[in-house]
């Protein structure tokens, strides 16, 4: 008895919680009692007949084995942990810039080819963004005094031919020695 109003009450909260419609008919070992139904005799008829009337195509889509269930988690596994690498790898690269700009880094020679050319595309890419900046500024006749830099990019593609698109008199980048 106190089973079967625990069940009452599971099946009560999930079919609320879950927005879905739900029944269940609890017979007693007594062939004689009348089961028990939830929610109602009417509403447990109309949930049966609605699954009965379903084609069985859309019950087909709805089912899937074991394998199908693991096969989908673990494609969404490869691809959050793709998503993970590409992004650990923009982070590497960004700190590999910090560390060029503050000095901490004085040569790329530790590094592979592939981080190397990693860090070019970045390098052309952030340089293209320069330019169009410069550009934009140009064409609007305002003075070029502040430039923000360009958003960094988060997926790297092929190398680009970067050419310049308008011509700046003379820009001189100067590191200072401590």
């Amino acid at each position: 008895m106190r089973l079967s109003s625990r069940l009452l009450n599971e099946v009560q909260e999930l079919s609320m919680l879950c927005n879905v419609p739900a029944y269940v008919v609890i017979y007693d070992t007594d062939d004689t009692a009348k089961p028990k139904v939830w929610p109602s005799m009417q509403e447990t008829t109309n949930i049966m007949q609605s699954c009965f009337d379903m084609p069985e195509s859309s019950v087909e889509n709805g089912m899937l084995d074991k394998e199908a269930i693991l096969q989908k988690r673990l494609a969404q596994a490869e691809k959050k942990l793709q998503n993970k690498i590409s992004q650990n790898r923009q982070f590497e690269i960004n700190i590999i810039m910090n560390d060029i700009v503050t000095r901490r880094r004085r040569n790329l020679d530790d590094l592979d080819p592939v981080r190397i050319e990693e860090l070019e595309w970045v390098v052309a890419m952030r340089r293209k963004g320069i330019r169009h900046r410069i550009n934009v500024l140009c064409s609007e006749g305002t003075e070029a005094t502040y430039l923000p830099l360009a958003q960094p990019v988060t997926q790297p593609m092929a190398q680009p031919v970067v050419q310049p698109t308008c011509q700046v008199s003379s820009v001189k980048l100067e590191i200072m020695e401590d």
